[in-house]
């Protein structure tokens, strides 16, 4: 079961991002916080500390005309929480708006996020079907 601090912890941290404030949603990470790729990205050094992942952040959402992750739900997985999404969205240059329901995944530590991993599937992201 989720705590109701990692909860909090992670609903601040999306109202930060949906308020494009990336230095908010980094004061709820720690120092040496880390973006986590999938395993078979080999070829790239994953952001790390706030610097890097602020800077990641602001990419990602930037690469969206609109990106508006609402969290519905939250699942442990192990030692991850598991955020369940709904997601309005729309690609830079289209014009065909995205709805969708994904999962974003995180490791909290010491009550600050240190780890995360955005826009995953569901079915990747959920622990009946393994998570990386």
């Amino acid at each position: 079961m989720v705590s109701k601090h990692d909860e909090r912890l992670l609903m601040r941290f999306y109202e930060a991002l949906n308020g494009g404030q990336f230095e908010a949603a980094m004061d709820l990470c720690n120092q040496e916080v880390e973006v986590y790729q999938p395993p078979e990205v080999v070829a790239a050094m994953p952001p790390r500390g706030h610097r890097d992942v602020s800077r990641y952040l602001r990419q990602f959402f930037a690469s969206w005309h609109m990106y508006e992750p609402e969290p519905e739900g939250f699942v442990e997985s192990g030692d991850k929480v598991v955020a369940l999404v709904h997601l309005r969205a729309r690609g830079l240059g289209s014009r065909f708006d995205i709805e969708e329901e994904i999962a974003d995944i995180f490791e909290v530590d010491r009550g600050k996020i240190s780890k995360l991993r955005l826009y995953v599937h569901r079915d990747t992201a959920l622990p009946e079907n393994g998570n990386d």
